[in-house]
This record gives C-alpha cells, structure tokens and sequence, in this order.
C-alpha cells in the first residue's frame, strides 16, 4: 500500500516526529528494517537518505556477501519505496516511511 504525502505535507510529518533539525530525521529500510539518520550518512550521501537503504553507503552494492548493517535496497528500483511525495512540480518521489522518534533514538544509538 502506498501512502502519499504532499512535499509540504512530508516535511511538516518529518518535523513534527523530529523537532527542526533535519540531520535527525530517520528513515525505516522496507527491505531489512535497518532505521538510519540522516545525520549518519556522509555529507556527500544526505541526499540519499530515504531513498537508499544506508548499506549502500557503507558497502553493500561492492560486496556480494555483505553481512554489515543495512542492505542494498533503494526506494528507486524495480520494487518503489511504499511513500510517494507529490513535489511541488508534480513528480512523484518515491520514498521509505519515516521512523518515528523513539524507534529512531534507540536505533541510532552508540
């Protein structure tokens, strides 16, 4: 089932779950269930985040036998993300589904 969000609309969710500092909005993998903060991407992978599970950044797609967090699912592929946001030109970004706070503090931890 997808749920679809306006962009406005998604960003008024990720600040609602997450107060006003965009570096800890988190994001749930559909594939393996790994939750990951934007703030534990590298810079150059932020823009990433919610679409590429992070085990893409941090090996997955280089190593078939990848056993390390994450997995190599991203919301672009053959398989969508389960959130579309309606971008304010009309195009449809296919996203994971937000964490929400307390998943993503327990997760995120160490």
């Amino acid at each position: 089932m997808t749920v679809q969000f306006t962009h406005a609309e998604f960003l008024d969710e990720a600040k609602r779950r997450f107060g006003q500092d965009p570096l800890d909005i988190a994001f749930i993998c559909p594939a393996c269930g790994d939750v990951a903060a934007l703030r534990e991407f590298t810079p150059d992978n932020r823009g990433r985040a919610g679409q590429e599970c992070i085990g893409r950044s941090l090996g997955a797609l280089s190593d078939p036998q990848w056993t390390g967090r994450g997995c190599n699912f991203a919301a672009y592929g053959l398989i969508p993300g389960p959130w579309a946001i309606v971008m304010d030109d009309g195009r449809e970004v296919r996203s994971f589904p937000l964490a929400d706070r307390k998943t993503a503090q327990e997760a995120t931890r160490g």
